[in-house]
């Protein structure tokens, strides 16, 4: 078993600290949804847009999962339907055109791959419209039991 050791940071350099590792995680992130993204595009081999994938979602449900369990939303936006409905439309305009793109890609076909990003739009929005809404409930949930009196019969 691992001893964990003392840290030898001051609350300054802590805080310094997690920041640096917040980019890091940021740039990670993203850094690995463009990469899924070309290799959407122009790389026709099906491991390595699987593996983007495969990482691409662990990282995304570990993050989503553990801000729910701790009541967390977001720092900016709120849990409104207008904000859902907004981030989903452009999840799906994002996911539309590389849909549209790639198909176009493979095809050369304009109107069939306009038609696969405008399905490819509309999956995306209906699906993530849905998950952030379930989730938003989750997560008003986790806090109304966070926020909540502690129950003070225990001793009696």
């Amino acid at each position: 078993m691992m001893k964990m050791r003392k840290s030898n940071l001051d609350e300054q350099q802590e805080l310094t600290l997690l920041r640096i590792e917040s980019t890091g995680y940021w740039m990670a992130f993203w850094g690995t949804l463009v990469v899924l993204i070309i290799n959407v595009l122009f790389v026709k081999n099906t491991i390595s847009l699987m593996s983007s994938w495969t990482l691409f979602m662990i990282i995304a449900v570990y993050v989503a999962v553990s801000c729910a369990r701790a009541g967390i939303w977001d720092r900016r936006l709120d849990m409104s339907n207008k904000t859902t409905t907004l981030v989903s439309a452009a999840a799906a305009l994002c996911s539309g055109l590389v849909m549209a793109v790639s198909a176009y890609m493979r095809s050369g076909k304009p109107v069939g791959s306009i038609a696969a990003g405008v399905f490819q739009a509309g999956v995306v929005f209906a699906v993530c419209w849905f998950a952030l809404r379930v989730s938003a409930r989750a997560v008003k949930k986790r806090q109304d039991e966070l926020n909540a009196e502690p129950d003070d019969t225990m001793n009696e």
